[in-house]
């Protein structure tokens, strides 16, 4: 009978607190006098997100309208409170100016259960400053122009076959060829292997790059649930990368590592650039290689200023063939599905704006003819190209939002307090489509990046020290083969009016609904 009493005052008592937390939960945003949109407890403020029936990019574009004129307000996710940055400047405070208040991204990582978890994108604090700081060199102009090479000999082959496989004058959707191109690209520049993705249909780094990118359900809630409840992964012990990836990718690196050790082995890849940093512990870096990227600087042997100024770090990481293979798993999938998803949506947007594709083409014939070939110095010169790939990023971002966590507690200028461990939602799309911030956001403009850009309101890459790391590489692989495709082939129209704005439910980045069919003919 005691026994029977202790439990019941135990599960009263275990009710009242939670209770209490879900009150405190629910009047989050109240308490704290933030304009907010309600929710139901534990879903959030919107169904079709919880039960995934519309892609999360849509839905906060339409809360970030609901929550207008406001500069700063708040919504649950999962019965999580989401601080929602609307102003430009203050968003820009969160990316650069205060960065040090809101250096990290709030991922929850468990390296030892998903070793390919540990890479920059995800890690916090201490690890990812130590982890970029040894990396930034690898991606200097430098050490960019350095693996050139590698890249051209990848788009050279692409053009060659691009008329045999494509059936020219019939409507096609490009996704899958241009996945394939960028999965050969970066499997030459990361890994320095011939992956031969777009000859063979059954090529193993395009099956794995499927795997991670396909549209999952189960994927989905993973992410959500990294950021929302990392405790329920961990106390089911879910992976949130699969074994048969996690095999792949530790297994290829360690393979390839060994050989050129063994070997001697030297060829102009990224491998070889990490295999120099586990063996010296930094990368050289030439005196011109040094430059401004985002707001700090990279500077010789790999030390840069991203918080503080000091250059002296300890070691917080082992630079372990783990580690490594974590670093070039995350240049992998961001750097073939960004890419292939960027050419595919700017070969289709070039279609349908046809003085756009001639401009375009045009700069890329004079630049041709001027130097006798594309070379990584002579694509400086194709700034409308840019312009294009911008504004296709723009319309298109690959990632739609980014977020932040506070790590020590902020005052934004409007006195909106936000205390350490609250989590930020910066909405990249919805602030590319706001019509105040670019008019007429629906059409497609390149002109509109010749000037300069306000502050806060274009971020397909990020922004500040937390910038993509490979954003570099990526625009100079796309100007190279939109300058390559654009001297050969037309790009027309197809029958098919999709619609852009609607996207696959289930997809971790923005992967539109209808395909995106064009016509291709070739240039005689």
């Amino acid at each position: 009978m005691e026994l029977t009493s202790s439990v019941a005052v135990g599960l009263s008592v275990l009710a009242v607190v939670l209770a209490y937390k879900i009150w405190k939960t629910i009047n989050f945003f109240s308490d704290r006098n933030i304009p907010y949109l309600p929710g139901l407890w534990p879903l959030g403020s919107s169904m079709k997100v919880a039960f995934l029936r519309k892609h999360y990019g849509s839905v906060w574009t339409e809360m970030y309208h609901k929550l207008a004129p406001h500069k700063i307000g708040g919504l649950f996710m999962y019965g999580k409170p989401i601080v929602m940055v609307r102003d430009l400047d203050y968003i820009n405070r969160v990316y650069v100016t205060d960065f040090s208040h809101f250096v990290d991204r709030g991922f929850t990582v468990d390296e030892k259960k998903d070793p390919l978890d540990g890479h920059m994108f995800f890690l916090s604090g201490d690890k990812w400053k130590y982890l970029r700081n040894k990396l930034s060199p690898i991606f200097t102009s430098g050490k960019l122009k350095w693996m050139f090479e590698q890249m051209k000999g990848s788009s050279d082959k692409f053009v060659t076959a691009f008329e045999k496989k494509i059936p020219l004058g019939k409507d096609t959707c490009l996704k899958e060829d241009f996945a394939r191109f960028t999965t050969d690209v970066i499997s030459s520049c990361a890994f320095g292997i011939e992956s031969n993705a777009m000859g063979d249909p059954d090529s193993k780094m395009r099956e794995m790059g499927k795997k991670f990118f396909d549209p999952n359900l189960s994927e989905m809630f993973k992410f959500f649930a990294r950021f929302t409840f990392p405790a329920l992964l961990a106390l089911f012990k879910i992976r949130t990368t699969s074994l048969e990836l996690t095999n792949f990718f530790v297994g290829l690196v360690k393979q390839t590592m060994s050989h050129r050790m063994s070997t001697g082995y030297v060829r102009k890849d990224f491998i070889q650039l990490l295999l120099e940093l586990k063996q010296k512990g930094y990368v050289e870096v030439a005196d011109k290689d040094e430059e401004q990227n985002g707001n700090h600087k990279e500077k010789k042997n790999g030390s840069f200023d991203a918080l503080n100024g000091s250059n002296a770090q300890k070691e917080v990481i082992a630079l372990d063939d783990g580690v490594l293979a974590a670093q070039l798993f995350v240049f992998f999938i961001a750097g073939f599905e960004t890419t292939a998803s960027t050419l595919h949506y700017a070969t289709y947007l070039l279609s349908v704006n046809q003085s756009c594709q001639d401009k375009a083409r045009e700069e890329a014939r004079k630049c041709y003819e001027k130097n006798g070939e594309f070379t990584y110095d002579s694509l400086k010169e194709l700034q409308y190209i840019e312009n294009c790939v911008n504004e296709t990023l723009r319309l298109m971002p690959p990632v739609p939002m980014n977020f932040r966590v506070c790590t020590k507690d902020y005052t934004f200028p409007n006195g909106t307090h936000i205390e350490k461990g609250q989590s930020i939602l910066l909405p990249t799309i919805a602030i590319h489509y706001d019509p105040k911030i670019f008019p007429e956001p629906e059409k497609f403009i390149p002109d509109r990046f010749d000037g300069s850009i306000e502050k806060g309101s274009y971020a397909p890459f990020g922004d500040g020290p937390r910038i993509c790391i490979g954003k570099r590489f990526a625009v100079v692989e796309i100007k190279l083969t939109l300058a390559k495709l654009l001297l050969n082939y037309k790009f027309l129209p197809a029958a098919s009016k999709p619609n852009l704005r609607e996207m696959v439910v289930g997809s971790i980045v923005l992967n539109p609904k209808d395909d995106l069919q064009v016509r291709v003919e070739k240039i005689e």
